[in-house]
């Protein structure tokens, strides 16, 4: 599965899709967005909130918000430097996994093997970024025949602190989960996310991550799009109506729970 992962990383598809989130950005609204994935970045626009289509004004202030990253490409490429610092460790994690885990075949699901991880207590944390992950157990489920990982939903099994408590601390229940699926042969995507992360730094700043979106209706696009293609392509589409976007079926199960 790490293999099939890492190639899949250097050989991608970029697409456009529609991502229904509610999150601490959306402050709590259900937001429909449409996204194209740039090499840069991905561009996203407002398509509703909350079921409902946007005003006048929201649409005005997409097309302004969309307008000034396509002038300013450089605050386009700042926001998209989050999600490629994301994968990046996603990058590593694979590569840890071995290490930092025990695992136990725990039954099947649909075409997907269920393995029980839990933290492997020989494993040496390097860095926090390493504590936090090796604090988490949980379950994943990977493709008997694509090698391909469907779906993972971890926990932290107890809170962890950063130099005593003092430099911070991410709180116990923080948990994450995200379900994948195959949108084209050899490609897969995440189809579901959650996340519910608490936790402070330096006595000084609280900090929380809550996130709970679905994303469907996968296109395939260039992938040396420009942000200025990105935004057309955003623009042009953002008369379409979500519910009009067909989910498309995958390989995958559901996460139990």
């Amino acid at each position: 599965m790490v293999q099939a992962e890492t190639a899949a990383m250097k050989n991608r598809q970029r697409f456009q899709y529609t991502r229904e989130v509610r999150s601490t950005r959306t402050k709590g609204h259900l937001w429909n967005e449409l996204v194209v994935e740039t090499p840069e970045g991905r561009m996203h626009r407002l398509l509703s909130e909350d079921g409902k289509p946007l005003s006048a004004e929201q649409a005005k202030a997409e097309d302004d918000r969309i307008a000034n990253l396509v002038s300013h490409p450089d605050d386009f490429r700042r926001e998209g430097q989050g999600r490629r610092d994301d994968e990046g460790r996603l990058a590593r994690l694979l590569q840890d996994l071995a290490r930092a885990f025990l695992f136990r075949i725990d039954g099947s699901q649909g075409d997907c093997v269920r393995i029980a991880f839990q933290p492997n207590p020989s494993f040496e944390e390097q860095s926090y970024e390493d504590r936090v992950i090796h604090a988490m157990s949980g379950v994943l489920f990977i493709h008997t025949t694509d090698m391909r990982l469907c779906d993972i939903d971890a926990h932290l099994d107890h809170k962890v602190e950063f130099g005593f408590g003092l430099l911070g601390e991410v709180s116990d229940g923080s948990s994450f989960s995200i379900t994948r699926e195959e949108v084209f042969p050899g490609q897969w995507k995440t189809a579901k996310l959650r996340i519910h992360v608490n936790g402070s730094m330096l006595l000084l700043k609280s900090f929380s991550r809550d996130e709970d979106s679905s994303h469907y209706g996968f296109k395939k696009v260039a992938n040396n799009l420009s942000v200025a293609q990105a935004a057309a392509i955003a623009s042009s589409n953002a008369s379409n109506r979500v519910g009009s976007l067909a989910r498309p079926s995958g390989k995958t199960r559901p996460v139990d729970g």
